[in-house]
């Protein structure tokens, strides 16, 4: 194949954006990228019925029909709108719930959520899920018994033009549990990882949700995620940590933050992602427990928030309610390679090249 005038210089233009990035931090080639974390909010305090002395099936029906009556289809539009407009190549998120009744669904918030891409204009596709704890409570509500089914989700979206590698989900080991009626409930956190390729410069995105339950549960749970994260490659963690920065030590965003670098820290932007209340008709931001924490060759350029906005609130009824608890962050990055991994260079040099990448 013989490359065009044009095909060189742009190739060209990669390797000089990459030379001036390896002089601060080593990669032989880079790129630019978009990244992006959010958490979609169930929309009802569902999971605190476990801190209960005991299960309430009246009280589990009342949260089941509020959550049943509510705009999660539209929320989701919102929050997949606002995300598509920045366009990001790796997207995160957390409590991607699936919610049934007696066995049928009654809101996939993950399927919503990529309908909402979709109709938005965005070409993405769901690469990775962590399939977290999956809890059936007992329910009565308007003289009627069933079964309310919730199982948690994290999962990655990529952009069409992203390559993606391998994936991986893995549970946490050490997870809060409570013995409630007879049964032991697991509230059972994990966490799913893609191998891509972002203009041929491997990106590895992981997103994670850590426990809400237990400090110590949550810092054993960030500990086993370091141990797995790769060193030698670009690095994004697309995370809800329910850890703050200026928590007490030992935490799980002080052991994360200190082998990462926190994007919105690094670029001097820490906006407060957390958290409204939990039925979403108010409450304010006031603190930040959702990070784009970057590792290898990755530098963080700036990070914003999206969701934040008084029009992105949806009607429903009389009342407005924000699209999710949570606020969303995307941040924008510079990606490049080791030198020492020759394939990686190889293949982002032919994908700079062709304006795509043949391998993909």
């Amino acid at each position: 194949m013989q490359l065009s005038r044009r095909d060189t210089l742009r190739a060209g233009g990669g390797l000089v954006a990459g030379a001036g990035y390896a002089a601060t931090t080593g990669p032989l080639l880079a790129t630019s990228a978009t990244v992006a974390t959010q958490n979609l909010g169930l929309g009802v305090p569902l999971l605190d019925l476990l801190t209960q002395e005991r299960l309430d099936p009246t009280l589990v029906g009342e949260r089941f029909a509020r959550l049943a009556a509510s705009p999660v289809p539209e929320r989701m539009d919102v929050l997949a709108a606002e995300l598509t407009a920045e366009s990001p190549a790796i997207v995160g998120v957390q409590e991607g719930a699936l919610v049934e009744r007696d066995g049928e669904p009654v809101f996939d918030f993950l399927s919503l959520f990529e309908r909402g891409v979709a109709e938005a204009g965005g070409e993405y596709r769901r690469v990775a899920v962590s399939p977290n704890a999956d809890i059936t409570l007992p329910a009565a509500h308007d003289g009627e018994e069933f079964d309310v089914r919730f199982h948690d989700r994290d999962a990655l979206f990529v952009r069409e033009d992203v390559a993606v590698e391998a994936t991986d989900a893995q549970q946490f080991t050490v997870n809060a549990s409570r013995r409630l009626d007879g049964r032991r409930l697991v509230a059972t956190r994990g966490f799913c990882r893609a191998d891509c390729f972002v203009d041929g410069v491997p990106v590895v995105g992981i997103s994670t949700h850590l426990s809400a339950a237990d400090r110590r549960i949550r810092y054993v749970q960030a500990q086993a995620l370091a141990n797995q994260l790769p060193e030698e490659r670009a690095l994004v963690l697309l995370a809800d940590l329910n850890s703050r920065p200026l928590a007490e030590d030992p935490s799980a965003y002080s052991l994360l933050a200190g082998q990462l670098t926190d994007a919105a820290a690094a670029t001097g932007e820490p906006g407060f992602t957390c958290c409204r209340d939990p039925t979403l008709d108010g409450g304010g931001l006031g603190f930040r427990l959702d990070f784009v924490l970057t590792g290898g060759p990755a530098r963080p350029l700036g990070t914003r928030l999206t969701a934040v906005d008084d029009a992105a609130r949806v009607q429903a009824g009389d009342q407005r309610l924000w699209p999710s608890d949570h606020a969303g962050v995307v941040a924008d990055l510079r990606v490049g390679v080791e030198p020492g991994r020759l394939g990686d260079v190889a293949r982002a040099l032919v994908a700079q090249a062709l304006g795509t990448d043949p391998f993909a």
